[in-house]
């Protein structure tokens, strides 16, 4: 746990004192897939758009190499539905509200676009679950006491693409994949939790950046 705060305050030292700074805003999807027969997941039933603010810096290592740290904060959601083969239809969303260190790199293709790869640490700010059995919604807000250390850090490896239409702006499409995968509840070992097991969480954000 200390190695992930020292990584997020070395994120945060860089960006404050980047060659260029930048803030950005956009929309954020997180996505669930299993590895294992037994988990059904819908990859488009769980799609849910959200939304990340951030602020990042820039150094420009070489003519094409440049380091971008970036902090940010997210929000985003990951909805399911479970079907028992009987009249119960089992919906449950999760929503999260996490502080993100990302440290990527940008390699430039030619004067407008760039390639993206890197990665960071999400930590957990907030969780909450809403859970629906056909009958009125209810809601289970996360026990951070019972959820300390490590549990609250998510690792992440960053791809993408950045298009740069004018001097000072950017647009940035990434796809991250978070490291650690995470586990499943009792119910029919279909209702994804937090914790290690075969579930796997894509992540796709769209955001549009000002530089300065």
């Amino acid at each position: 746990m200390k190695t992930n705060f020292i990584f997020i305050f070395f994120i945060f030292s860089t960006v404050l004192v980047g060659q260029q700074i930048g803030f950005r805003v956009g929309l954020t999807t997180a996505t669930i897939t299993g590895n294992n027969d037994a988990y059904k997941f819908d990859f488009l039933e769980s799609f849910s758009p959200g939304y990340k603010l951030g602020i990042f810096g820039r150094y420009r290592l070489s003519d094409v190499i440049i380091l971008k740290p970036e902090i940010s904060y997210r929000l985003y959601a990951i909805k399911q539905t479970v079907d028992f083969n009987t009249d119960l239809l089992y919906k449950s969303q999760l929503d999260f509200n996490t502080l993100s260190s990302d440290l990527n790199f940008d390699i430039e293709l030619n004067h407008s676009m760039s390639l993206i790869f890197g990665m960071g640490i999400d930590y957990m700010l907030q969780r909450k679950k809403t859970i629906d059995f056909n009958i009125e919604p209810f809601v289970v807000n996360q026990d951070f006491e019972s959820l300390l250390g490590d549990d609250r850090f998510d690792p992440f490896a960053t791809i993408g693409l950045s298009y740069k239409p004018k001097k000072n702006f950017l647009i940035d499409i990434e796809y991250r994949h978070l490291l650690d995968n995470w586990s499943t509840e009792n119910i029919s070992n279909q209702i994804i939790d937090l914790g290690n097991g075969s579930v796997k969480i894509h992540m796709i954000n769209l955001s549009i950046a000002r530089l300065f």
